[in-house]
């Protein structure tokens, strides 16, 4: 039987803790004794060429990659102690904008957005609807919400991935590569999206990218 769950210690203006985190892929050292502290509230962006282990990172923050040695503390539980339902618990604090955005394609916007809350949460359709559309209404695709993925430019679609990470109201949302593809007037919509939502929803960001222009308008830490 597993043992009992890690006690959180008190909390802390750094939210992400991760000490001496070593991962070996094969016979590839991804990272060798890592050592971060991401502040709350605040953007923090992790950068660095293709390859490198920045979304090998985030997979360490939501437990599902285990590390070969290390810790890593998410507002002072040990992500790398807990036993499988202590991390679905976890992720269901987090937030998660995928790569290219993975939007179920066979679903409109809505039902997009709605999934995370139809998959852990059995609540009445009324408040779905209001839950979904306060969230559309928040990245400006309230009106979108009977669209089709195929139908979206890039930018709407990262948009909308935006909206269904912070459907449950997330205290951490990470964001795997957010700016890949789009146009100029998109990225600039998604920069001020990230900026205005970490701040008016008091949510800690890590953001993993390579384009610097972009994490300089945007970015905390670095």
């Amino acid at each position: 039987m597993p043992g009992p769950e890690p006690i959180a210690e008190p909390t802390s203006d750094v939210l992400v803790q991760v000490r001496g985190l070593r991962t070996v892929l094969g016979r590839k050292t991804i990272f060798d004794g890592i050592e971060l502290d991401i502040p709350r509230g605040k953007v923090t962006a992790v950068m660095g060429p293709s390859g490198c282990g920045k979304t090998t990172l985030l997979r360490h923050l939501t437990g599902q990659r285990a590390a070969d040695a290390g810790s890593i503390r998410i507002d002072g539980v040990d992500v790398t102690r807990l036993s499988r339902q202590a991390r679905f618990d976890l992720r269901a604090r987090l937030g998660y904008l995928f790569q290219n955005s993975a939007l179920l394609t066979d679903y409109d916007v809505f039902e997009n957005v709605a999934f995370p809350l139809r998959q852990h949460l059995k609540l009445p359709e009324e408040i779905v609807r209001n839950i979904v559309l306060t969230k559309l209404e928040a990245v400006g695709l309230r009106g979108a919400a009977g669209l089709m993925p195929a139908e979206l430019s890039g930018g709407m679609m990262r948009r909308v991935a935006l909206a269904r990470a912070i459907i449950r109201d997330p205290m951490l949302i990470l964001y795997d590569e957010p700016f890949v593809g789009l146009d100029p007037i998109a990225l600039n919509q998604v920069l001020r999206l990230i900026r205005t939502l970490n701040d008016t929803l008091g949510v800690t960001s890590v953001l993993v990218a390579h384009e610097f222009s972009a994490v300089a308008r945007v970015a905390d830490l670095v």
